[in-house]
């Protein structure tokens, strides 16, 4: 008995990592367990030669206890500006695959630009639902990155939006019932006011993308895009089908907020 007393005493001392050492539990010193990187994420690179913005808008899944993966509709967007979004349109893809060790977190980010194929490699570390390191890419860039876990766009959505081609005085104004369901799928109806091309609109396809999400109505053959421009806001461009009953090859802008 006193040399069993004496025996847990002396683990005590050593901290509970040798208690569960000796007791045959926990990871006994061993490596830390991996991170997990899943969700909707929102990437913010920053250039540290030219302090330009890339965002990319991605839903990572891990593949497995060390990889992880963004899906086929990945966007990414320098600028955050809508026209300049590469992904989400085949053949102009985006690619994003990583591997995690611990808290470490190595991504290659893949994307064609004007320049050709870039490939940003982004290194870092997880912190909670945080991710922040530093990148380099093929064409020279480098600088800081940072990722953040994107909230759902689905709830009551409204703005206004004017068309590029033939603007109005007054700008419609848009209110969009969104809901989002399994593998990131949104769908919504929407009421329109002073717009000439529809009354109403109702976005049976659409998907949820990071912080940023499409909408598309196939019978009116009207597409929307929206990347968010601060907390509860964003920026939106539209299009509608060449081959649309109405208003056929318009397109433009506008802002909506999420209430």
């Amino acid at each position: 008995m006193k040399n069993t007393f004496l025996l847990v005493f002396v683990l005590l001392l050593g901290g509970c990592s040798e208690l569960d050492k000796a007791l045959g539990i926990g990871s006994g010193g061993g490596s830390p367990k991996n991170a997990t990187v899943s969700g909707a994420y929102t990437v913010v690179e920053t250039s540290t030669k030219n302090s330009a913005v890339t965002n990319v808008y991605v839903d990572i899944a891990m593949q497995s206890g060390t990889s992880l993966a963004g899906t086929s509709s990945t966007l990414v967007c320098p600028g955050n500006v809508i026209a300049n979004c590469i992904g989400n349109d085949p053949p102009s893809v985006a690619t994003f695959v990583g591997t995690v060790s611990g808290n470490s977190v190595q991504i290659l980010l893949s994307y064609p630009n004007a320049q050709g194929t870039d490939t940003v490699t982004l290194t870092g570390a997880v912190s909670g639902t945080s991710i922040s390191g530093t990148y380099t890419d093929s064409q020279g860039d480098a600088g800081t990155w940072a990722a953040t876990q994107s909230s759902s766009p689905a709830g009551t959505i409204s703005g206004t939006i004017n068309s590029t081609v033939n603007p109005l005085t007054i700008p419609p104004t848009i209110t969009v019932m969104t809901t989002e369901g399994q593998n990131s799928a949104l769908t919504g109806t929407a009421t329109v006011q002073n717009w000439t091309c529809y009354m109403s609109l109702n976005f049976s396809t659409g998907l949820v993308i990071g912080g940023a999400f499409t909408l598309s109505d196939p019978t009116n053959n009207v597409a929307f895009v929206a990347v968010p421009s601060g907390t509860g806001s964003f920026n939106v461009a539209y299009q509608v089908g060449k081959s649309a009953l109405r208003c056929a090859g318009d397109h433009g802008t506008g802002t909506l907020v999420l209430h």
